[in-house]
């Protein structure tokens, strides 16, 4: 989640956390006019030249440079096409929340009577509830100018800074890239781990390995034959789907090998095999068989690995308790640097119903 005009004026809670990054911006303005103002007897006249030319403090214009940055750089990290395209479908919550839970009804008395009189006896039970949730971590990462080299953040001292958080920023959006997709081992809240779309407990996998109840075909090599009958409605893809009560995934992600593969020329054999025909892609030919609406390849996936998912609030939903923004540290001494904190706080939960369906669809070779 990313603050820009369109999500700002269509959330209300984006907007919260919109007016609580600003409130932490205009507390470093306030600290920074109050040490400068209590030291400036102290100051020599370069190290007062070098605080005081930020005036009343880091402006809009500044902060305007920052945040477009970010937006800039949403896009450039391999796997962050994943993480946006589920954007649609978010779930943004206060930052108190540290866990996002949810029920899912248990059963019930099968009991409906049929009667003319309406008197027929029935039971009057209640259903049963089952819970089940995920975390939602913080993000954080930092970066600094230093205060002689930034001049006080004068032209020259904001380029260093732009520069220093698009470095910064890599880092931090492959460590959400991560996240999204496989969790961290390191997170749990009460008895609920941190996991991502590969690796969550209730993602629907398929083994498309050579062991025990494997799928036994690679992708990346096999045939339009071998790939219609994978994906057909009898095949290992098409069985999981209907397992799932899944019609039609809305995002089937392919690896860059797989999507190698059914790019190649379809040839279509004529004549006894004399000639040959090119009928567009493979992927072309057998689209329209493979119950997924559309079809894309990222390179955050590799070999023979897919994942699919229905884009729907309650099957699978990026939480968002802070979206991603920059903040500056607080300097207490004319001698500290420049220091800002890049923040974020989100999860992932990908749902199952009562029945135990799911709408995550991942596939690799997991023997």
């Amino acid at each position: 989640m990313y603050f820009d005009p369109k999500t700002l004026a269509t959330n209300s809670r984006l907007r919260a956390h919109w007016d609580s990054l600003w409130g932490q911006r205009n507390i470093w303005n306030t600290s920074h006019r109050l040490m400068v103002n209590n030291y400036r007897g102290a100051m020599d006249t370069e190290t007062l030249a070098a605080n005081s030319l930020l005036g009343d403090g880091l402006g809009i214009d500044f902060w305007k440079e920052v945040d477009n940055q970010i937006i800039q750089l949403r896009d450039q990290e391999i796997g962050m096409e994943i993480v946006n395209d589920l954007m649609s479908v978010q779930t943004v919550l206060p930052i108190g929340k540290t866990a996002k839970l949810y029920n899912f009804v248990g059963d019930i008395a099968d009991d409906v009577a049929v009667s003319i009189d309406g008197q027929a006896p029935y039971s009057f039970d209640h259903t049963d509830f089952g819970s089940d949730g995920d975390p939602i971590p913080v993000f954080t990462a930092g970066y600094g100018v230093n205060w002689r080299l930034a001049a006080g953040l004068n032209t020259v001292g904001i380029d260093l800074v732009l520069e220093s958080q698009s470095a910064k920023m890599r880092k931090f959006n492959k460590a959400r890239v991560s996240y999204y997709l496989d969790g961290s081992s390191k997170i749990q809240v009460a008895n609920y781990p941190a996991q991502g779309l590969r690796n969550h407990r209730n993602t629907a996998k398929i083994n498309l390995g050579s062991g025990a109840g494997g799928a036994n075909i690679d992708l990346t090599t096999a045939t339009p034959e071998q790939l219609l009958e994978f994906f057909g409605p009898t095949g290992p893809f098409g069985m999981t789907l209907r397992a799932n009560k899944i019609t039609a995934l809305d995002k089937l992600w392919l690896s860059d090998a797989i999507w190698a593969n059914v790019s190649k020329p379809y040839v279509i054999s004529v004549n006894g095999g004399s000639n040959a025909l090119l009928g567009g892609t493979v992927l072309d030919a057998i689209r329209q068989f493979i119950p997924a609406r559309d079809i894309a390849m990222t390179y955050a996936l590799t070999g023979n690995e897919l994942l699919g998912y229905e884009r729907r609030q309650d099957v699978v939903s990026p939480l968002v308790g802070m979206a991603v923004g920059t903040v500056p540290v607080p300097r207490t001494m004319p001698q500290h640097n420049y220091n800002f904190q890049i923040m974020s706080a989100e999860g992932l939960q990908v749902k199952r119903d009562a029945e135990g369906h799911s709408g995550v669809i991942y596939g690799a070779n997991l023997g």
